[in-house]
């Protein structure tokens, strides 16, 4: 093959993202982020590029997969054997450009404990996280017979209808970007000036200089589409009362012996309720609402708790779980299909309350106990529910999960449960918009008949069949199930 086809692509992150490289993390680094980002020789973040041939192999029609991204073989003991093929596309490199006004920063999480309803003890873990708006490019070589080789049309049209997510945590909205731009160059080896600049020109200067702007964002309208939304409208939320959610840092006070707990915010300084706060919430209430009625499988807290999740009931196969040990799926765990994202909090402002326990025995504030934390107030917010583009055949949740995640809102909307930090005092309580409250009194009566036809499909003691509609009568025997 005397054509070689160099293309550069530009890619920009629509929100943060994490590459982690946990084996970096040594002994006695417990100040350090649990899952750092991947780093190059210098301390540049980076990305390696192992990580965007899988995502745009994975875009890739099946039938395509084999030519463009090869194939490694196997042989069964002999009974079939399949050639190896090399892969025709090569990434080359990437190369990371944060941007002047964000730099990496650290996000806390914690798992909570459905018994106590509160944060479990051994859990806390922390992400480094690239923000939003990072530049990514990265480099394909590509050599065929024939400077017009139809694979280059084939592979530039695959960048265009490509959305990238990479990284860990795309369940909770991280390691989303947009293609920005692609530019072709061509080195035709039969040429002396092909030749010359083959052996003369090196690194990214073999494609940069006098390439071909082939796809750039701002000049096409037909951009790919983004992962379709569970709830469309997206459910909206108003505060009732105030919201801590934790950054898991404090800012001091020059003369005082306490400091102030701040909220969680991004990259532009926002509060925020992040995707693993409405992945954990919404799991928690959706499995209890199964194993109140009965409607469907649900691991128990202790399996979750020990193993990351059992990986066959119907709550681990739309929220995900991670594996271990003693698991009924797959041991090494497997993504869900509902991704989360974060959710800004707009027209919100953040003041700082104090809080001071009371003696039990005389009655009055104790001393030295004295604390103060930041709280969001009259702040309204969107929660996006996405299904994960692509993933098992592009297979949804159980419309016995999607009943039951309608039930959640409703009782998100109602006040039984809430958000964050203190929802046993008046934190953390939200309130559906006029045209969400209007959405989920439509759907409740719905959600409620799925959920009594799934509880009568599994034949549980008392269970018959459900009336012929939602808003048919209740009959006698049938049992009653609620929001």
């Amino acid at each position: 093959m005397s054509v070689i086809h160099l293309l550069r692509a530009d890619l920009e992150l629509t929100g943060p993202a994490s590459v982690a490289a946990p084996e970096t993390v040594s002994i006695g680094s417990a100040l350090l982020p649990s899952l750092p980002l991947a780093r190059d020789a210098w301390g540049n973040p980076h990305l390696p590029g192992s990580a965007l041939a899988g995502s745009l192999r994975a875009h890739t029609h099946p039938d395509r997969r084999r030519v463009l991204f090869g194939d490694p073989g196997q042989d069964d003991g002999g009974l079939s054997h399949t050639r190896a093929v090399a892969s025709a596309i090569r990434v080359l490199g990437t190369r990371l450009t944060l941007p002047d006004t964000g730099a990496p920063r650290i996000r806390h999480h914690t798992a909570i404990d459905p018994h106590r309803a509160a944060a479990a003890a051994s859990t806390l873990h922390s992400r480094e996280l690239l923000p939003p708006h990072t530049r990514l490019a990265f480099w394909l070589r590509l050599d065929t017979d024939a400077a017009d080789s139809p694979l280059v049309p084939e592979v530039v049209d695959l960048l265009r209808t490509w959305r990238p997510r990479f990284g860990g945590g795309r369940t909770t909205g991280l390691g989303r970007a947009e293609l920005v731009e692609v530019r072709h160059r061509v080195i035709d080896l039969t040429t002396p000036e092909g030749l010359r600049h083959w052996l003369t020109q090196g690194g990214p200067g073999l494609i940069d200089e006098h390439a071909a702007l082939v796809h750039n964002r701002s000049r096409t309208t037909d951009t790919p589409p983004d992962e379709p939304l569970l709830f469309d409208p997206a459910p909206q939320f108003a505060l009732t009362d105030t919201l801590h959610i934790g950054a898991g840092r404090t800012l001091e006070r020059s003369g005082k012996s306490t400091d102030i707990a701040q909220v969680l915010r991004d990259h532009a300084e926002t509060p925020l309720v992040p995707g693993s706060t409405w992945k954990g919430v919404l799991r928690s209430r959706v499995a209890f609402i199964l194993r109140s009625t009965g409607a469907g499988t649900v691991c128990g807290p202790e399996a979750g708790a020990v193993t990351g999740g059992c990986g066959a009931c119907e709550v681990c196969r739309a929220f995900g779980w991670s594996g271990g040990a003693g698991g009924a799926g797959d041991a090494t765990g497997a993504r869900g299909l509902l991704v989360f994202t974060d959710s800004p909090l707009a027209e919100a402002r953040i003041r700082v309350r104090h809080h001071v326990p009371l003696d039990r025995v005389f009655g009055g504030a104790r001393d030295g106990l004295l604390h103060s934390e930041e709280v969001v107030e009259d702040g309204h917010l969107t929660l996006h529910i996405r299904l994960t583009a692509g993933h098992r055949n592009g297979s949804e949740p159980s419309p016995v999960i999607r009943a039951c995640l309608v039930l959640a809102l409703i009782d998100l909307a109602e006040g039984r449960i809430g958000l964050g930090r203190g929802t046993t005092r008046g934190n953390g309580t939200l309130t559906a918009t006029e045209p969400t409250a209007a959405w989920l009194a439509a759907q409740r009566d719905a959600a409620v008949h799925t959920l009594r036809t799934a509880v009568a499909s599994r034949g549980l003691p008392g269970s018959a069949a459900p009336p012929a509609g939602p808003g048919s009568p209740k009959e006698s025997g049938h049992q009653e199930v609620t929001a």
